[in-house]
């Protein structure tokens, strides 16, 4: 899950200011070292088209949001932020995502370049829960 902080919050300013509710911050934290999901999301609103980059801190998250896909919203591009556990590696990755599974209750990450996380499941039978359509 991200977290804020009230010293990370921005200053609303009279230039470019948020819509209704919305808040700017400086940064914001991980509370704990998982896999997110950085995204890309279209609204199309009046004719006109609106792109968002969202940062999703979860598959259950994401899959919510893949469920209200529509004409008039979309899901452009989706990068997997993997911590080196998952990824086998010295660091954080950020990769294109192909598709996302599930195997049993786990959920498994197939990469555009044919990688798979956990690496130990791939081949294994799954169900796609999310499938890219770039």
């Amino acid at each position: 899950m991200f977290e804020t902080n009230d010293v990370g919050r921005l200053d609303e300013s009279p230039f470019f200011p948020p819509q209704p509710g919305a808040h700017r911050w400086a940064y914001v934290a991980m509370t704990a070292s998982h896999e997110w999901f950085f995204v890309t999301y279209e609204v199309v609103q009046d004719d006109a088209v609106h792109a968002q980059q969202l940062l999703i801190p979860g598959a259950s998250y994401f899959l919510s949001l893949a469920s209200r896909s529509s004409s008039d919203e979309v899901i452009r591009e989706v990068q997997l932020v993997s911590p080196p556990w998952l990824n086998q590696s010295a660091n954080w990755k950020m990769e294109p995502l192909r598709r996302l599974h599930i195997v049993g209750r786990r959920f498994c990450y197939e990469l555009r370049n044919n990688g798979f996380y956990p690496s130990e499941l791939a081949g294994q039978s799954s169900k796609v829960m999310w499938q890219y359509e770039g």
